[in-house]
């Protein structure tokens, strides 16, 4: 490869992901239905060719666009739940409350979390978005089960929780509590779930 091959390519490596970037904040802030190409192409200030250059259509760039964010994701849960120094219950209720913090400090308890807001738009009307949400949702729910088969395994919380529902009960808690959070736009629903996971469902 030669030198100007290299730098062509680097130029539209960081390009597509200057167009996920705008494009993932566009979509958070209004939706998938709510956003065009045209938006995302004008917001990065970018012909609409440039834009098809790197994605087939608005569809096969979003399903992009949420596969790396729930990658993230997923990677967020794998660094706070795996192989800490903290105790099984306590990583995991410390990675709720830097959620939380975050939801405070940044995002003014607004937009919530695109995995919950393509869930409720596009679920029911696409094939797609729901297979690969569905998949992501249970990957994340893994993971809180490892955490709380250790927690029973040290004695930590109750002996006799299931925990292929308590984890799927924690998951679908979370995101129910941040979509009332942009209803009530404060913290009480993240609050609420915290205190009854932590305080009522684990002891």
């Amino acid at each position: 490869m030669t030198t100007g091959h290299y730098i062509c390519n680097m130029k539209r490596k960081i390009f597509r992901e200057d167009i996920l970037k705008v494009g993932q904040e566009l979509m958070f802030t209004y939706g998938y239905n709510a956003t065009g190409i045209k938006q995302i192409t004008e917001a990065i200030e970018i012909p609409k060719g440039s834009f098809y250059n790197h994605f087939e259509n608005k569809e096969a760039f979003a399903l992009e666009m949420l596969q790396n964010y729930c990658n993230r994701g997923v990677l967020l849960h794998k660094n706070s739940l795996i192989n800490t120094g903290d105790s099984p219950v306590a990583r995991l209720k410390n990675m709720y409350l830097k959620i939380i913090s975050n939801y405070k400090e940044h995002l003014e308890f607004k937009k919530g979390c695109i995995m919950s807001n393509f869930s409720t738009e596009l679920s029911d009307i696409n094939e797609k978005f729901r297979v690969l949400l569905d998949t992501q949702f249970k990957e994340i729910e893994t993971l809180i089960g490892g955490v709380l088969k250790e927690a029973q395994e040290k004695k930590e919380i109750n002996p006799n929780l299931d925990i292929k529902t308590t984890s799927s009960f924690i998951l679908n808690s979370w995101h129910g509590a941040i979509v009332r959070m942009k209803t009530t736009a404060n913290q009480k629903p993240l609050d609420d779930f915290v205190n009854l996971i932590f305080n009522n469902i684990l002891i």
